[in-house]
């Protein structure tokens, strides 16, 4: 059987992470960009939205950028090909 290196100890550590920023995150429910934060949201995470172009998504505000969020955030989920980030 294989075994990955990681504890049990970080492994909980990460699971127990909740608040996601999604950069890029759609309004298109079958883009990956979309049904991947929602299935987040439908499983307890705080998504916050980044994405200039829309005002809301799933009832959510969106952010223009990573530098408006106000709340502290654990994980960022970029949703952007790797030519657009800097």
């Amino acid at each position: 059987m294989n075994q990955d290196s990681h504890s049990d100890e970080k492994i909980i550590d990460v699971l127990s992470l909740k608040t996601v920023a999604v950069i890029g995150m759609s309004k298109h429910p079958s883009k990956a960009a979309h049904y991947v934060p929602k299935d987040l949201i439908d499983n307890g995470y705080d998504v916050t939205p980044i994405i200039p172009t829309a005002d809301n998504i799933l009832d959510i505000r969106c952010d223009d950028s990573v530098s408006e969020i106000n709340d502290p955030v654990d994980i960022i989920d970029i949703f952007r090909t790797s030519d657009q980030i800097s």
